[in-house]
């Protein structure tokens, strides 16, 4: 599945190529076209998830910006727009009895009971405040924009994501009722993913949806937590 969505998005930039070649000059001049470009910020959480990551919609988010790179016109209403930004996803969980945890024998990545928690029913003190998990990416979004009207856009395309960092971090009261962080970096995240966006634009607001059909994180390290993430949110485009 990894491996036909990345050929997929390699055959999108290729045909979108060869359509450069045979369009006229005129049409195709080499433009910056920021519309699609700018901040975006946007909730998070994972499908297909096991029941006890209970990943945590309202408090979940990932923002990320876009910078143009290219943006031919292949026809006056209908736009290739190539971009280059970055992205930080955040998965947040606030069970009192749970949180992500790592296995410093063999570097797997589980959800259970902590292991810093004697008593994790005692309510003020061995609970769990939150703890999330987080993966920060070099973004490559390949869109294509069909202008309606010259507000209105709709927006679709594969966005490659090169997953350069991910990390753990939990907020808790351990057992004596003194409150703690535990951070740990080396989350085991996949080098290589793909996002599908839709998006709509109403002048320099654009409502998004992304869907991420791949793992997120390696299935040697971490082989419960095979999810799939879906975003929405708002992009303020430049």
């Amino acid at each position: 599945m990894k491996k036909l969505l990345v050929m997929f998005a390699m055959l999108l930039m290729g045909s979108s190529a060869m359509i450069a070649q045979s369009t006229t000059k005129e049409k195709l001049k080499d433009k910056i076209d920021d519309d699609l470009a700018g901040f975006y910020y946007g909730l998070n959480t994972a499908l297909g998830a096991p029941d006890n990551m209970n990943v945590n919609i309202g408090k979940s988010w990932e923002i990320g910006f876009d910078l143009p790179l290219w943006s031919p016109e292949i026809t006056k209403s209908f736009l290739f727009h190539l971009n280059l930004g970055f992205n930080w996803k955040n998965f947040r969980s606030t069970d009192a009895d749970r949180s992500f945890e790592k296995d410093y024998t063999n570097n797997h990545v589980y959800v259970g009971a902590p292991k810093y928690l004697n008593n994790a029913a005692t309510g003020a003190k061995g609970c769990v405040d939150f703890s999330r998990m987080k993966i920060f990416s070099l973004t490559l979004p390949i869109l294509f924009e069909l202008r309606a009207s010259e507000k209105f856009s709709i927006v679709a395309g594969p966005i490659l994501n090169f997953n350069l960092h991910g990390s753990l971090k939990t907020k808790y009261w351990n057992d004596r009722g003194e409150y703690a962080v535990f951070t740990s970096n080396g989350l085991r995240q996949e080098v290589v993913t793909v996002d599908l966006k839709g998006m709509i634009v109403w002048d320099k607001l654009g409502f998004y949806c992304k869907w991420s059909p791949l793992r997120q994180l390696k299935e040697d390290y971490s082989p419960t937590l095979d999810f799939k993430g879906i975003s929405f949110g708002l992009q303020l485009c430049m």
